[in-house]
This record gives structure tokens, sequence and C-alpha cells, in this order.
């Protein structure tokens, strides 16, 4: 059992693992699009500048077929590149090695489009050379691999350090500053995109973990791993609740709305949960499942769940009150609460997880919100939960109560409200029946 349960935590950490490396793909693979468009306005850029405003300013240079011949594979590549990458689909090695490719032609054309330049006209404008590959060298930051910007820098100051020594225009002073300029360049863009991803990627594990679990559990989860979520055996409080006669209420809707009316009841009441330090296990058509406890442990979980219970009901109060406003029938909800031991962790394959719980204590809290229809009250509570309560709430003792695989009666609490401050601790006092 042990080994299978190794087994399956391996499978889910290969699973996350593939998660991540395809969430890193996608997002390689849109930069790489971006980095592309900028590439063509770029070829735009140079067309002009070397083209129709180099002829306004009369420093039109010579015509150079190698030049221009470079100028149209480069134009050619890049369309091409654009018109390519938008049919493609997330690939962790495209998204890898392609750049690499294209590096070495950015590089390459700007480099061969200086040589040129002195060729023709016998000058060389080295600021105009260190500008170009600055621009290459930013396409970087785009890319998510500190190997992108590792290539990047070293063909950036390649470039520019090669083609000054053929020019012979080669000062160490003056390469050695750019150089410079090249490497903090690089330093910058290869901290901001791992930074960029670590938090993308840390955003996306909150926002997964936050769905089912309190936020201070979740804060515990990114410091110190998925430790947390290891499987435990502890006694916790359970809450389950559903709304009556829902089926009757569902037929008169048109799916969407009960899609909707579900989705704002479950919203507002997994909030209270949350509140209240517990976790939605999980929801059940119109029912919800939730308990306190687990996966951090929690010394008053019951109260903290009988006080969920309380603000669950008014909050039910201020729902009916909108709900009156439009023409809408009263939601009506049974709640139902016991203490006792489970087994708490993650269930599932690789594919599909989530946090449970599973016992017996499970099944009689399902048994327990089954009473309060019956019993005329919209909060139940079992003994062990009452008794763990620590005399700081109002109720009464309804009955004993026989309930489906269950030998012996559950005795059943309804639960009325808090305690004042001045009587928490005391005799706890037997109130009048009401019926809810």
């Amino acid at each position: 059992m042990a080994r299978r349960g190794s087994e399956s935590t391996i499978a889910r950490f290969e699973v996350s693992r593939a998660n991540q490396e395809q969430v890193l793909a996608e997002s390689a693979l849109r930069g790489e699009r971006v980095v592309a468009w900028v590439r063509l306005a770029l070829v735009v850029m140079v067309m002009l500048s070397q083209g129709v405003i180099a002829r306004m300013s009369h420093e039109l240079q010579p015509r150079d077929p190698p030049r221009m011949g470079a100028v149209l594979i480069y134009t050619g590549y890049t369309l091409f590149l654009v018109a390519f990458l938008r049919r493609q689909k997330p690939n962790l090695s495209h998204v890898r090695w392609r750049p690499v490719f294209s590096m070495l032609l950015d590089f390459g054309f700007f480099g061969f489009m200086t040589w040129r330049a002195v060729v023709t006209t016998g000058s060389f404008s080295p600021q105009m050379l260190a500008a170009s590959c600055a621009v290459v060298l930013a396409f970087s930051v785009a890319r998510y691999s500190w190997l992108h910007v590792v290539l990047s820098t070293g063909m950036a100051s390649a470039t520019f350090a090669w083609v000054n020594w053929t020019m012979g225009e080669f000062s160490f002073s003056r390469v050695s500053f750019v150089l410079g300029c090249y490497i903090a360049l690089g330093l910058l863009i290869g901290w901001a995109n791992t930074a960029v991803s670590s938090m993308f990627l840390g955003l996306r594990r909150r926002d997964n973990l936050s769905r089912f679990l309190p936020r201070q559990v979740v804060e515990r989860v990114l410091e110190t791993g998925d430790g947390t979520l290891e499987p435990v055996q502890r006694e916790v409080t359970i809450l389950f609740s559903d709304i009556r006669d829902f089926t009757s209420l569902s037929e008169t809707l048109p799916p969407r709305a009960v899609l909707a009316l579900l989705d704002d009841y479950f919203g507002h009441m997994g909030q209270i949960v949350m509140g209240h330090g517990g976790i939605v296990n999980k929801f059940l058509g119109d029912g919800m499942l939730a308990c306190w406890g687990v996966p951090d442990g929690d010394a008053h979980h019951a109260r903290n769940a009988m006080q969920a219970a309380l603000d669950m009901r008014t909050k039910l109060v201020e729902l009916n009150a909108w709900r009156a406003q439009r023409g809408e029938p009263p939601l009506r909800i049974g709640i139902g609460l016991h203490t006792g031991v489970v087994a708490a962790g993650m269930l599932g394959g690789a594919e599909q997880h989530e946090y449970t719980i599973i016992g017996d204590a499970v099944n009689l809290t399902s048994r327990v919100e089954g009473l309060t229809k019956g019993l005329g009250v919209d909060i139940l509570v079992s003994e062990s939960t009452w008794k763990a309560g620590g005399g700081r709430f109002l109720g009464e003792r309804i009955s004993e109560e026989r309930v489906k695989g269950r030998r012996e009666a559950v005795v059943v609490y309804s639960l009325m409200g808090r305690a004042p401050a001045s009587e928490q601790e005391a005799p706890r006092p037997v109130l009048a029946r009401t019926a809810s």
C-alpha cells in the first residue's frame, strides 16, 4: 500500500512537472511570436532609414547586390517565421532550440550589413552596430531560458568585437565598455525572465490550491512544499449542507439558470467556510462537504465549524432577501455537523486528483444533515461536535435518532446561536425547540 501511494505521488509529480513544462512552452511560443513581429518591424525600419530617409538626406549608400540580397533573404525569413509561428503548437523542445538559429541569423545579418557598408563606403559606424546588437540581445526578454540570454549576450559581444577587429577599429577601452553594457543588459534580462516565469507558475499554483484550501494553508504549502498534503489520520469536524427541495426547484428553471444559482450560492458559502479556516472538500449537486482540522491541525475545529454554520444561516437570509426583490422563491437549506476521525490526503490518479477526507465520520455527517428536515431544524450537530464546542453555543438536545448504517442511536442537538461571552464555558442552556 505504501509503495502504491509512493508511485501515485511520483506520478502526480510527473504530471505536475509536465504541466509546468507545458505552461513554459506556451509562454515561450507567445514570446517567440512577439519577437517575430518585432523583427519584422525592425526590418521595415531598416529599409526606411537606409532607403527612404537616407535618400531624402542625401546619405544613400551605393548599390551593393550582396547587401540587397542579404536584406531580401532576411526579410523573407522574417515573413516566413511570422506565418510559421502562428500555426505552431507549444513544444518545449522546439521553443528551446529554434531561437538559437534565429539568433545566429540576426547577428549574422547585422554583422554582414556593417561589413558591406564598410566595403562600399569605406566608413565604419560602430554606433549602428552596437545599437543593432543591443536590439537583438533585447529579443531575449521574450524568451524563457537562461540559455537564450547567455547565447544572445555572447553573440552580441562576439559580433561587436569581431567586426571592430576586422575593420581595424578595435579599441580595448571602447569595446570593453560596450561588452560590459551587453553583459549588464543580459544579466538584467535573465533575472527578469526567471522572476516572471517563477511568479507566473507560482500564481497558477496558488490559484489551484486556493480553490479548496484556506489562504493560511496555501501559504504553508507554497513555503514548505507538498508535504503539508501528505495523508494523515486525525479528528476533524465535518459539515454537510444541501438545498431543500432543490430537485423540484431546478425542474422549473433552465439548466443555465440552475448553474448560475448554484454558482452564486456556493460562492458565498465557500467563502464563509474558508473564512473560518475550513476547506471546501467537494460540491455534490446542490450539496457541499466541508471540513475543519486538515490539512493543518486545528484545536478549535468544532467551534470554527459551528460558527461557520451560523454564518451560513445569516448569509442565506441575505440571499433570500435579494431573491425576494427579484420575485424568486426563497432557498432553504439543511446543515449537519459531526466530529470524528477521518483519513485525509490526496486521492486519485496522476491525471486527476483531489484532496479529500474518507471515513465513517463523513457518512454520519451526511446522515445528520438528512435528519434536519424531519426534525424541523436547519442546523443539527452530533453530540461529539456539541461537546467539542466547549459550551460556546446555544441550542437544545433534540433526540436520539437511528440512522442507516449504524447500530447505535445518534444524539443530535439543534444549533441556534452563539452564547454571550459571559455565559461561555458555563452549563449549556436548554432552549425551547423552534421549527426552522
